[in-house]
């Protein structure tokens, strides 16, 4: 896909498909291996996780799609579905098929496959940009901006990143810088909020790569805000974690933005219940335009050493300035 815009303080630029990736070495660099066919050639494992990082197989199904649609057309939306967990073992080969081309939108379906077995299903959407009248959105929350906040290495450093099982050298070899937003919050409300970018330069990159980083971002700490209330970390809790597994992950992007600049994503779970979490998220630029928003459900099972199974309740309201402050 090839991409030469310019929208507002966004200015683009750069041949799509060459997908060089150079500014975060291999993570959603893809391979051609046959008409609308691309093989991935890095995948990660995270420590502890039953299969790869879900946030990269999103990230290159985009990709995959994005390199059979021609400019001007930009992903609007993306559905996907987490059949199996994916080795690390195998490359995953993403097949693209070309479901509709129309004069405003177009669609793609991607099937992820190893060793013959479908793990990933994604529908993909497309759009030739057009201007609109009507625009509203939900303000920023007023959060500490990322240059007075600490990284998530060094919190980790620190041991104060509760529940994270990674090491600070692991954390800073990925490919997106995250700054969690502190809270004080006491009560579990099931509410996040972290400062992201891409930690290389993405300047002379197309639009293309910038949506397929952040959704390969996007994947970071979502489903996990459904277990907020719970406060399954702390030794004093009566919940034990015992699975969290994506099932299914949406993204819908508004408005151009570079990942390579800090957004804030915002978070939210509205209900976890019947052993799944379902969580939403916001995503602003630094000038509080919201630029993308997600969706995620995965399956979520604990253990309660009571018996008491009351379900937790919570008021939380985006409708008022004063109110969106975390």
């Amino acid at each position: 896909m090839s991409d030469k815009s310019t929208n507002g303080d966004v200015s683009l630029s750069m041949d799509d498909n060459s997908n060089t990736m150079r500014f975060n070495e291999r993570t959603l660099e893809l391979q051609e291996v046959g008409p609308d066919t691309y093989l991935s050639v890095d995948l990660w494992r995270p420590k502890g996780n039953r299969g790869v990082f879900g946030g990269q197989v999103i990230g290159q199904a985009l990709s995959a799609a994005a390199k059979t649609v021609e400019s001007p057309f930009r992903c609007n939306s993306l559905h996907c579905y987490f059949l199996a967990a994916g080795s690390n073992a195998e490359m995953i080969a993403y097949e693209v098929r070309r479901v509709r081309q129309g004069a405003s939108y177009c669609s793609r379906l991607v099937v992820a496959k190893q060793s013959g077995r479908v793990i990933f299903m994604a529908t993909v959407s497309f759009q030739r940009p057009e201007p609109s009248v009507l625009s509203h959105q939900y303000v920023m929350p007023e959060v500490p901006p990322p240059e007075d906040l600490v990284s998530r290495e060094e919190l980790i450093m620190r041991g104060e990143s509760e529940g994270d099982m990674f090491k600070a050298s692991e954390v800073s070899t990925l490919p997106v810088e995250t700054r969690p937003v502190p809270s004080k919050d006491k009560n579990g409300l099931p509410l996040n909020a972290i400062w992201l970018r891409s930690r290389g330069d993405m300047s002379e990159l197309g639009h293309c790569h910038h949506q397929s980083m952040l959704a390969y971002a996007s994947d970071f700490a979502l489903i996990s805000t459904a277990l907020k209330p719970f406060n399954m970390y702390k030794r004093e809790s009566k919940y034990r974690l015992s699975m969290l597994v994506s099932l299914d992950h949406t993204i819908w992007f508004h408005e151009p933005f570079r990942a390579d600049e800090w957004l804030l994503y915002v978070m939210e779970s509205p209900r976890t219940a019947s052993g799944r979490g379902l969580a939403f998220g916001r995503i602003y630029n630094r000038q509080g335009v919201l630029v993308a928003s997600t969706a995620q459900e995965g399956v979520a099972r604990g253990v309660n050493k009571d018996s008491d199974h009351t379900t937790l309740e919570f008021v939380h309201s985006v409708s008022k300035r004063q109110d969106a402050k975390l």
